[in-house]
């Protein structure tokens, strides 16, 4: 009775699979409809940084509302149609994006996340490469790490901005969950590589447990993951991406100091994202050398009821001992308050240079 009750309940998902699938082969037709459509006024960007964001989180309010106790998480929803949507913009044009290799990385991890796995996904070393790599068409996005949530800002991808035309399209928050990887016991293991932000990450652990334990620093996780698939009694602090890909145990699961370690990841490209009711602004400045410049500038954002959400100062390419001003506040350059303010920079600024306005991200706290 139980095994025909069971068969049953297969029957019917299977018929329920069918439909899924009958749904998604018409949502693709449709997809093939609009990427036709672009191309005949002239849209050249497949992926559309608002609309991204406004599928999936319309679909997270409606799985919360209407789901009730058969409700998803707010992640399954995100990585079910993130895929979805990865798979509809394939079928419109290929899609290649650029992140800080080798693959396993956590930078191709936050791609993979955002962008799903119907791109061709292009390692790149050293990160701020990744500039020239768009900039060049050799790739459409990058990735880029901007800063992390224990070790700050990374100050070579925000120097690099300076230079460049590309604009932050989006931004991504990676949960960062380090584990020590090897095909050694742990008391085996007399040498550990990673990339300096992990060491500095899992510092209390490895003091406790591999104090006497040689650390190399290498490029990146993923190299580190490469040189311990290969050489005998070593290891490798990275992400359990990198794990399978290169098929090296986990002998000892997150060992991060701070378990909601995040890092947070630009997307950059040529595409001017659009409103999506949930955006940030950033852009650099630089003031007249005057008593009270930068009070001034402070104050324009606060009189235009724009939230300051992350101000930094850096050394200027243009002239020696000349600082320049990075800053971050929420709304987006169509809104009339925030094109308002702008308008009031410049003509407060020396220069202004607007980065970008993209929707922002969301935190993401799932195993990695």
């Amino acid at each position: 009775m139980k095994h025909s009750e069971l068969e049953n309940y297969r029957n019917t998902i299977n018929d329920i699979d069918d439909r899924i699938l009958s749904l998604l082969q018409k949502r693709a037709e449709i997809s093939k409809q609009v990427g036709a459509l672009k191309t005949e006024t002239g849209a050249l960007n497949v992926y559309v940084p608002h609309r991204h964001r406004e599928v999936i989180e319309r679909l997270k309010l409606r799985n919360q509302s209407c789901g009730g106790e058969m409700a998803f998480s707010d992640a399954a929803v995100e990585a079910v149609w993130t895929e979805i949507l990865s798979a509809s913009r394939a079928l419109q044009a290929p899609e290649r994006v650029a992140f800080l290799g080798p693959f396993g990385s956590f930078g191709h991890l936050a791609s993979l996340c955002h962008f799903g796995s119907s791109v061709a996904f292009i390692p790149v070393q050293p990160q701020i490469d990744i500039f020239t790599e768009v900039e060049a068409g050799r790739a459409d996005y990058g990735v880029v790490a901007i800063q992390n949530s224990v070790q700050g800002t990374v100050r070579d991808v925000l120097e690099r901005f300076q230079g460049t035309p590309l604009k932050i399209c989006a931004e991504i928050y990676q949960p960062v969950r380090q584990h020590l990887l090897s095909k050694s016991s742990l008391s085996e293991i007399r040498k550990i590589y990673s990339h300096p932000q992990p060491f500095a990450q899992c510092r209390i652990w490895l003091n406790r447990f591999m104090k006497a334990t040689e650390q190399v620093e290498v490029v990146s996780t993923s190299v580190a993951a490469q040189r311990a698939a290969v050489e005998p009694m070593t290891g490798a602090i990275a992400s359990r991406l990198a794990s399978d890909i290169y098929e090296v145990p986990v002998v000892a699961d997150s060992i991060m100091d701070e378990p909601n370690n995040t890092t947070r990841f630009f997307v950059i490209g040529e595409c001017d994202a659009q409103p999506s009711g949930a955006d940030r602004t950033s852009l650099f400045f630089t003031i007249r050398d005057k008593v009270g410049a930068l009070y001034q500038v402070l104050g324009v954002l606060q009189g235009h009821g724009l939230n300051m959400s992350y101000l930094e100062s850096l050394p200027s390419r243009a002239e020696p001992w000349e600082y320049i001003f990075f800053v971050e506040m929420d709304g987006h350059l169509a809104e009339a308050h925030v094109r308002a303010a702008m308008e009031r920079l410049e003509d407060l600024c020396r220069s202004v240079k607007i980065l970008g306005s993209y929707p922002r991200g969301s935190f993401r706290y799932t195993p990695s």
